[in-house]
């Protein structure tokens, strides 16, 4: 879940470099993804980034899942990330373009982006499920609780599911 609303409240120095931030590791992403490199080494997160201190491999099929959105993304927030437009934190159209890049990015590295001086609602990604396959013909969840507490997410693709198959994100059982 992004919070917009901690994004606006940042100030508009540490805005100007997460969005320098996030548009960098779009631009790794791609660069990797075109030259074939299967792994990344470990990326030290700039003061701006709170957490995490490094960022974690990126999941590969996720890069290429996402490539077209890290590319337009990332071609949105050109202009500010290389200081030909002012970066406002009251610009709400910045501010969804800087939280969508993010959001793609957190879904790559698995983990959540958050600034210095922000205070995210969803605070740090707790459980985080990932299924891909081509097709399913029993049950398959991303992620399947009891207990949900924190923040879960569960990012869900399947090809096709067969009669009688389930494919579920999030099987909150408890809940049911």
């Amino acid at each position: 879940m992004s919070d917009l609303l901690s994004l606006a409240a940042l100030s508009a120095t540490a805005l100007t470099e997460g969005v320098r931030f996030l548009y960098d590791q779009a631009g790794e992403l791609l660069r990797a993804r075109r030259e074939h490199r299967a792994e990344q080494s470990p990326v030290d997160t700039p003061p701006v980034v709170a957490e995490p201190a490094v960022l974690p491999e990126p999941d590969a099929a996720s890069v290429e899942r996402f490539s077209e959105e890290l590319r337009a993304l990332r071609a949105d927030l050109h202009e500010f990330a290389s200081g030909v437009d002012e970066t406002d934190p009251s610009n709400p159209s910045l501010i969804r373009r800087v939280d969508a890049l993010r959001t793609v990015l957190e879904a790559v590295y698995g983990t959540s982006l958050t600034f210095d001086g922000e205070s995210r609602r969803d605070g740090p990604l707790r459980i985080h499920g990932r299924v891909d396959v081509d097709a399913v013909a029993g049950y398959v969840a991303a992620v399947r609780t009891d207990s949900p507490t924190g923040w879960i997410r569960g990012d869900l693709r399947v090809g096709s599911v067969e009669a009688g198959g389930e494919a579920i994100g999030i099987d909150l059982r408890n809940q049911r």
